[in-house]
């Protein structure tokens, strides 16, 4: 059963029938309703170009996501003018408390949001159809060179809808990459298990652990508003290859062990069937540009964050980019900022991912990861520094370094 926000939400979304789509040429079809797709649509749409935002399903639709917001997507909230309406109706929070798998904890600050993503895409949804874009359900299974751009087949039979570019904002799906040549790796970075649980034990703080019981993956549990959960666990491929550990078994282990989650399962009144979803990290995966008329965003290129598996602000941040690109490229005439987008955002955003993953790698070793959790605690500035990854006022590779570490060690002799 949906969320009775978003179907309240869903209500006021405008939709424009496929009939109607098919009749019109469009400047940007953007494909995918998830965060990127919708702030990609916004964009177009307010800088005066006509924009079709399609998905596959209606909305609200469910999505697998640990439903957690953080200060990236916070700030791109804000850019959209959103943020007050997901902070009405989210649940704040002003720590994450964060577990080493000797159970050390390390408490790190900040300003943080969570809310369903049936919720949050739906109101993303109406807000780019605010701001002028064009709404309809299709799903979308090819996307053909045309004249003057580019012809997107979908499976309803109709003709094809006629755009002269098209945005891919398709989350960790990458058939229609695929189809485009845009893969470079099909596997996923990552999968992740939640169900949501209702309890009546209390939990305000976000919790992230990487217990023994669940290395080398992580577990989560996220208050919700009204009393419900978000409790998930999740794996890198990188950290799990090689090895048999089942994430169903991690995650009933996280259950069974952690003690916040005992605490919270024994006193719970309800818990959803266990769903997974993987995901596309570390900014690679997948070119971001096809060489004609299609550009890709989000999820699909990779921008879900290694160590920590957040996604949603990045991908937001990627689709501002890919929308101003493609006004860009019909204000030229030419696709050419749309063959820029990739360089600029590997040579804007690459460094950071590369710091996420060494912190993937190092978070995967035990006896590191409490290492570095007991200075972390025991350290103010570490601590200002962990908080300063999060705000992204701290590259994290001057925290996940081995002069960092060497510094360390020196420091605790």
């Amino acid at each position: 059963m949906s969320h009775p926000v978003a179907l309240a939400v869903a209500q006021s979304v405008p939709r424009t029938s496929l009939e109607d789509a098919v009749r019109e040429r469009w400047d940007v079809v953007v494909v995918g309703g998830g965060p990127a797709g919708s702030v990609a649509a916004a964009a177009v749409a307010s800088g005066g170009a006509r924009v079709l935002l399609l998905d596959r399903g209606p909305f609200p639709r469910n999505k697998v996501c640990g439903d957690g917001l953080i200060p990236d997507a916070l700030r791109g909230l804000r850019r959209m003018g959103v943020y007050p309406t997901i902070r009405a109706a989210g649940q704040p929070a002003n720590s994450v408390q964060i577990y080493s798998p000797a159970r050390v904890r390390v408490s790190v600050e900040g300003e943080f949001i969570t809310l369903r993503r049936e919720v949050l895409d739906t109101h993303l949804v109406a807000e780019a159809c605010r701001r002028g874009a064009c709404f309809t359900e299709a799903n979308v299974v090819d996307l053909l060179p045309a004249e003057g751009g580019v012809a997107v087949v979908t499976r309803e039979g109709a003709e094809p809808i006629a755009a002269r570019y098209a945005i891919l904002a398709t989350g960790a799906d990458v058939r229609l990459l695929d189809g485009r040549r845009m893969v470079t790796r099909r596997s996923a970075s990552a999968i992740a298990l939640r169900c949501y649980v209702r309890s009546s034990h209390r939990i305000d703080d976000l919790i992230v652990s990487f217990d023994r019981s669940v290395l080398p993956g992580y577990g989560w549990i996220f208050p919700l508003p009204g009393g419900e959960y978000n409790v998930g666990c999740g794996v890198f491929a990188a950290s799990h290859r090689g090895r048999k550990n089942n994430l169903r078994h991690l995650f009933d282990q996280f259950l069974q062990s952690f003690p916040p989650a005992v605490q919270l399962m024994a006193c719970a009144s309800s818990v959803t069937p266990v769903e997974g979803a993987r995901l596309r990290c570390g900014l690679t995966g997948a070119k971001h540009w096809d060489g004609t008329d299609v550009v890709a965003t989000g999820e699909c290129v990779g921008t879900t964050y290694p160590f920590t598996g957040e996604g949603i602000g990045k991908a937001m941040e990627t689709a501002e980019r890919a929308g101003a690109a493609a006004l860009e490229a019909l204000a030229r005439g030419r696709p050419a900022p749309l063959a820029a987008l990739e360089a600029r955002t590997m040579a804007e955003l690459g460094p950071r991912y590369r710091g996420y993953r060494v912190a993937e790698r190092w978070i995967a070793s035990a006896p590191l990861s409490d290492f570095l959790a007991r200075r972390v605690h025991r350290n103010p500035r570490l601590r200002h520094a962990a908080a300063g990854i999060l705000n992204e006022t701290v590259d994290p590779r001057s925290v996940f370094s081995w002069r960092r570490l060497a510094w360390s060690l020196v420091r605790r002799r």
